[in-house]
């Protein structure tokens, strides 16, 4: 029987004890309840009073679209020499104007770096190679680390975080500290018995054969615990200064896209989109740049029906056009501007260069419309008039209305 994919807390509905179908629909309606924050009397709306210049800060911080772009040459090198006027905005297609231009150079934009260690969606044996990684990469020199650090270990639905620092011996002691017997957490724990199997390995035999219930609900519980720790961490950045580099090792959660499970009903698709808009808005605000490092392409895996059907790159426009890998971890790098890394050997040097590009780049913002409607979905392009440059940045938004 086909499985509904969810986006619920898991852990709820296995407490009740329902049936399948049941429990899942249940996850949906749960989540939904959940991220809409308590609510309040229907006939005694709470109202905050604000000035004029209040309201017309917040309508600028709401409207205001920041965008930090990285340029490279042929060779790959950022490159340093472009002024305001070499960067063209585009908005829908429309050209906008610039309200902001600057260029920045090693930690004056108080950027800053973290590391995701992903124990819900790696093996175990993937989780130690990622360790002596990242241990490899902080013992690479003496000299402070060129941007502030923090390396979070992902478990549950929470990302927990060592200090951001740029001492490498005392990042390396609290990173050691936090992973002493670290290993794959939850439902993923249970291919470890097989120690020659890779998390590549893993996410194939998934797909070229007949999905069990339990399986597709590990799946299904990866996603939901994966997208609320990413939403989480998003919200936290957009209270703290300067641009955000999250570091994601390892291919990050299931798209969900198995034969096996349902078709999504038209609820399920608008729970999708509003998450979709929530977690992008997020990131946009927070100034989230997501770096995918070692992580194999699961669009390659046979049994996803949707993976090729449907261009999760380029974002959707409405809850009837979602799926769920539009939430999957190479779309959201995609749309931040981010790097997708695929080779799973030398991740050391995979941390060194999405490191490298975050300390040279440009920094620009225009002011957006207001949105007819919730979620109003808007491309965004850059052209800069220097023939040869690689330009990446965010790729689209979701206006505010």
């Amino acid at each position: 029987m086909p499985m509904r994919r969810t986006t619920g807390a898991l852990s709820i509905c296995l407490a009740l004890g329902l049936p399948a179908v049941q429990m899942l629909a249940f996850q949906a309606r749960a989540f939904q309840a959940q991220s809409a924050g308590p609510a309040l009397p229907a006939d005694n709306p709470r109202l905050i009073p604000r000035t004029s210049a209040e309201r017309e800060q917040r309508y600028l911080a709401q409207h205001r679209i920041i965008l930090n772009v990285h340029v490279a040459n042929a060779s790959g090198d950022s490159y340093r020499d472009l002024a305001q006027a070499d960067f063209t905005v585009y908005d829908n297609d429309q050209p906008r104007n610039l309200v902001s231009f600057r260029s920045v150079e090693g930690n004056a934009a108080q950027a800053h770096v973290i590391l995701v260690l992903d124990a819900v969606n790696n093996s175990t044996k993937q989780i130690r190679y990622f360790e002596k990684e990242i241990e490899k990469y902080l013992a690479a020199g003496k000299d402070p680390l060129p941007l502030a650090m923090s390396i979070g270990v992902f478990v549950d639905a929470h990302i927990t975080f060592t200090p951001s620092l740029r001492d490498r011996d005392a990042l390396l002691t609290e990173f050691r500290g936090r992973t002493a017997n670290l290993h794959a957490y939850g439902c993923n724990s249970i291919p470890d018995h097989d120690e020659n199997l890779n998390m590549s390995g893993i996410m194939k035999g998934i797909g070229t054969r007949a999905t069990s219930s339990a399986s597709l609900a590990c799946l299904n519980e990866r996603f939901v615990s994966s997208i609320s720790a990413l939403r989480f961490l998003a919200k936290d950045q957009v209270d703290i200064p300067g641009r955000a580099i999250v570091i994601w090792m390892g291919p990050g959660w299931p798209l969900l896209a198995n034969k096996e499970f349902e078709p999504d009903p038209p609820r399920l698709k608008q729970n999708f989109f509003d998450q979709l808009v929530e977690v992008s808005t997020a990131l946009r605000e927070g100034q989230v740049t997501i770096e995918a490092v070692a992580s194999p392409d699961q669009a390659d895996i046979p049994g996803m029906t949707h993976a090729h059907d449907f261009d999760f790159f380029g974002g959707v426009a409405s809850a009837d056009q979602v799926r769920a890998g539009n939430l999957g971890l190479h779309a959201l790098a995609h749309q931040t501007g981010g790097n997708i890394l695929t080779d799973e050997r030398d991740v050391a040097g995979q941390l060194r260069q999405c490191i490298a590009e975050a300390e040279s780049y440009y920094v620009l913002s225009f002011d957006s419309p207001a949105a007819a409607a919730f979620g109003e979905y808007h491309v965004l392009g850059i052209k800069v008039d220097k023939p040869g440059l690689d330009v990446r940045t965010n790729t689209l938004y979701y206006a505010e209305q």
